[in-house]
Formats: structure tokens, C-alpha cells, sequence
């Protein structure tokens, strides 16, 4: 097992004066290397030393530490990686966690123990039967996402859909509930397909579809398989609307505005929104060669959160610090507010959008056309059908 430590100079200047070894010690595990590495990964590393520098580097007089792990996509390097962190390096914080497997394991880990988790992980369970006090859901979860895409295109006339999917946790919950969504708006699955990570060639899953006549092309799926997708579809001259759950500006870049028009999604931060997500984006752009991607602002945005409950609460114990975050609004880069609930599930806005044409984008990374804000109260799993006991 390998992982980095990355220590703000305040740490070296407590050490150096002799100043009692209490850091605040975060532990960022993540894909730093494989499918989603470029929608998070070094990137959302370096917004979480953004917001411990925005800090101060320090919290409650003692420095803030961070280490960080590559996790693979692979549940036991993960729990491994997390084990570690937990044991040798004695973190208060597991956060990223950006694969649902690989979250579900952690979830197991840290149960019953001193330690917080914020994970970017997609699967409901994580808010719903596998909920925890000190465990918080930060990245828009399947519900919120199903319900943020497919029902507003449903009402708009897509009627027809076809779900690709790949085919371990994360997808398998993604497409359960996007089924239920085009189906509560009064439309038609015609069916559905799961593709294999190592799979490359979606050609039969696109022909499959346009037999079977959907106008809609759900894809519950991420990162280059995504990218794959598209730009067969495109090649075919496959006349669907293309309906990605989880594209970033990343995705985005790598398939090309060509490939894209009339992609339409839904989006937790896009960096071109207003003067607010524009003045960080050109500061993290200054850093890390790009606009963050909405993974990027997230764990910007949580890590703030998480110090300011750290220097609220005198403490990072767990149990006071996830109390205080619960209480206490989310300043988001944006400059609106969200809320954690108290199954640990953010209620945030999501932003649908379409795919500029490459003739209407004025510049590198300006992609998205914000076509409308979809309340965070219509995201949430509704109490009455969770089996969260924080709910009840």
C-alpha cells in the first residue's frame, strides 16, 4: 500500500517550534490514476489544499495535515488504503472516496470508530440502509441524479429510452433508479444493456437501441466508456438525444463539441455559472491548468465546511464536528447555501444543461448552456421511503 502526505508549512513551523503533535489529519482516497482520475483524483486533491491554504494551513492553533491514497477503483485496496489511514496515520477525515464499491467498504470500516467520512460516491445506500451518523454524501447521489435528468426530459417529449450501463455498483443502482424516473414521468423503457469495464466497442449496444426504437439514449456510465459511446453514436449518424448522468467539463474536452450536439445533462457546478464560480475557477485554473470539474468545487467546498465545524467545536472529534456541519449551512462557490440532511445526504441544486454547438462556444472549457435549476428538495429520497434510522 502507498499514499503521500502533503503537510501545509504551518506544520513545519509547529514542529520546528516544539509545538505538541495534534494536526487535524485528513485522508484523501481516491482514483488517482484510472477511469474517473481526471474528473477527481490530483485535481480535487488540489482543491482540498486549496481550501486548507483559504484556511490558514492551520485549525484551532494545530496544523492540518493531508495524505492521500490511490484507491484503483478496487474495493479492497480501498478498504486497505483506508485501514491504514485509520490505523498508522490515526486520520479524523476519509474523504473522496469516489467510487461507490469502494464506498460501501469504507462505510463498513469506519462504523462505530472517531472518524468522519465525506465521499464523493454515487450509490443511495450510502444515505439510505447503509447510513451513518458520521458519514457524509457530498456528490449528487443515483436518486437526485435519475430524477435531475430524466424526469424534466420525459416531460419534454423524450418518451423512448434505452439505458447503457456498466455493470457493477454504481451503475446497476444508477440505472434502477433512472428506470423509475422515466417511468414515474409516463415514459417507456425499451431496454437496457451492461457493458463490462474492459469493454471498448459499444457498436451492438447502439444498434441494439435503435432497433428497438428508443429516441433516448441513457448512459449509466462514466468517464472514457462515456466518451466511447458518444463518439460512436456520432459516427453511426445515430439520430437519439444522448443523455450522460455524470459528464464533467472533462468528458467534455476529451469526446470533443463535435461529438456532442444535443447532449443533454444535469450538473452540480459548472464554473462558468456567474462572477462568483468564475474568480475560483481562474484561481484553481492558476493551479491546476483548467476549471475545476463539479467534483473539484464539491471537495472544495466540503473540506471548508468540515474545518470551519473542526474550529467551531474546538475539536475534530466526529461525532461534534458532523452535529455542527448538519446545523450549519454550506457556503457554496457559487454563493448560494446548501444543507446536509440527517441521513448525511447534501441537499444541493443541480443545473440542467445542453452542450453548446462548437460554433456557439466563445473559448477553451466554455461548453454548457444552463438551461434550469432543479430544486434540491426534489432530490432527496423522500423520508417516508428511506430505511435510514437517522430519519426517523
Amino acid at each position: 500500500m502507498k499514499y503521500k502526505t502533503t503537510t501545509a508549512l504551518a506544520t513545519v513551523l509547529a514542529l520546528v517550534a516544539g509545538a505538541a503533535s495534534a494536526e487535524v489529519k485528513i485522508g484523501f482516497l481516491s482514483d488517482l490514476s484510472g477511469a474517473t482520475s481526471v474528473l477527481t483524483g490530483e485535481s480535487a486533491k488540489t482543491a482540498v489544499e486549496m481550501a486548507i491554504a483559504d484556511f490558514g494551513g492551520t485549525v484551532n492553533g494545530e496544523p492540518i495535515v493531508l495524505i492521500s491514497g490511490d484507491h484503483l477503483n478496487k474495493p479492497d485496496v480501498g478498504l486497505g488504503l483506508a485501514r491504514e489511514m485509520l490505523d498508522l496515520q490515526k486520520v479524523d477525515l476519509l474523504q473522496s472516496v469516489d467510487n461507490s464499491a469502494v464506498a460501501l467498504a469504507v462505510s463498513d470500516l469506519i462504523k462505530g470508530t472517531p472518524v468522519m467520512m465525506i465521499h464523493g460516491a454515487s450509490t443511495a445506500k450510502l444515505t439510505n440502509e447503509n447510513c451513518l451518523p458520521n458519514q457524509i454524501q457530498a456528490l449528487m447521489d443515483t436518486y437526485g441524479l435519475a430524477r435531475a435528468i430524466t424526469i424534466p426530459l420525459v416531460e419534454q417529449g423524450e418518451k423512448k429510452w434505452f439505458f447503457i450501463t456498466v455493470d457493477y455498483a454504481f451503475g446497476h443502482d444508477l440505472e434502477a433508479k433512472g428506470i423509475a424516473g422515466v417511468q414515474q414521468a409516463g415514459g417507456e423503457v425499451v431496454g437496457s444493456v451492461r457493458h463490462s469495464p474492459n469493454t471498448t466497442d459499444f457498436s451492438a449496444f447502439l444498434l441494439e437501441a435503435q432497433s428497438k426504437g428508443a429516441t433516448t439514449i441513457a448512459l449509466a456510465t462514466f468517464g472514457n466508456w462515456q466518451n466511447t459511446i458518444i463518439k460512436q453514436s456520432e459516427e453511426f449518424g445515430l439520430d437519439v438525444t444522448l443523455v450522460p448522468y455524470f459528464m464533467g467539463i472533462t468528458d467534455i474536452k476529451a469526446t470533443g463539441l463535435d461529438n456532442l450536439k444535443g447532449v443533454k445533462g444535469a450538473i452540480q457546478f459548472y464554473w462558468d455559472e456567474n462572477d462568483k464560480t468564475r474568480e475560483f475557477s481562474t484561481r484553481f485554473e492558476a493551479k491546476f491548468g483548467r476549471p475545476p470539474t463539479f467534483t473539484n468545487a464539491m471537495n472544495y467546498e466540503m473540506t471548508r465546511h468540515y474545518l470551519k465545524g473542526v474550529a467551531a467545536v474546538g475539536s475534530a472529534d466526529a461525532d461534534k464536528v458532523q452535529g455542527w456541519m448538519k446545523a450549519n449551512p454550506i457556503e457554496m462557490i457559487n454563493g448560494d447555501v446548501s444543507t446536509i440532511r440527517a441521513d448525511g445526504r447534501v441537499a444541493r441544486p443541480m443545473y440542467t444543461f445542453e452542450v453548446k454547438d462548437a460554433s456557439e462556444s466563445k473559448g477553451d472549457w466554455d461548453f454548457l448552456k444552463l438551461t434550469g435549476r432543479v430544486a434540491p428538495e426534489t432530490l432527496l429520497l423522500p423520508p417516508s421511503e428511506s430505511a435510514c434510522p437517522l430519519l426517523k
